[in-house]
């Protein structure tokens, strides 16, 4: 389906090693997470291993997708999920669900689908020495990955708030909605 060794050479070649190291890890989750709620193990792992592709590009890169796609997120931290997205389609031919994914593993989004949960809770849970809230994020994702991806964004709101830093809208409207359907 997917050539996984080119797709590993490629992102070697464009990624630093802690970055490849962590889209391993992500997919390596992805693909624990996938059998757990019975998802295609094989699509969630090589959606985890693309999904950074983009977050180290350089600044004429950046500028450059954003230009051409017409791409308005602003956010350093988080454009390069809409890049990545992009990439995935173009380079590697990924279906529309994985891309996705892609882009929604930094914000999430009012629709949800099973994979877009199971790659932003495993980007969050794919990391090496995990904090003490990681680890139960990682403990709650195996029991509930709704929950795990409602506590994920709550802390997320908090942190951000503490930051003094704004929360997107569509991550705020994930969080009602998920706070709605798991409160009856």
């Amino acid at each position: 389906m997917y050539d996984v060794e080119k797709i590993k050479d490629d992102l070697k070649n464009t990624l630093s090693e802690k970055r490849f190291n962590h889209c391993l890890l992500v997919a390596l989750e992805a693909k624990k997470l996938a059998h757990k709620y019975n998802y295609d193990e094989d699509i969630a792992y090589v959606t985890g291993l693309v999904h950074d592709c983009a977050k180290e590009l350089s600044d004429d890169k950046v500028i450059f997708y954003k230009e051409k796609y017409n791409i308005e997120n602003n956010n350093p931290k988080t454009i390069h999920a809409d890049i990545g997205a992009i990439i995935a389609k173009e380079k590697y031919n990924f279906t529309d669900e994985m891309c996705q994914a892609i882009k929604k593993h930094t914000k999430g989004g009012e629709y949800m689908s099973l994979l877009d949960k199971i790659i932003l809770v495993a980007d969050k849970i794919g990391r090496v020495n995990l904090t003490e809230q990681g680890l139960e994020l990682k403990k709650l994702a195996y029991n509930n990955l709704d929950l795990a991806l409602l506590k994920y964004l709550q802390n997320l709101k908090i942190k951000l708030a503490n930051e003094n830093k704004p929360i997107d809208k569509v991550t705020l409207q994930l969080i009602e909605k998920l706070s709605i359907t798991k409160t009856n």
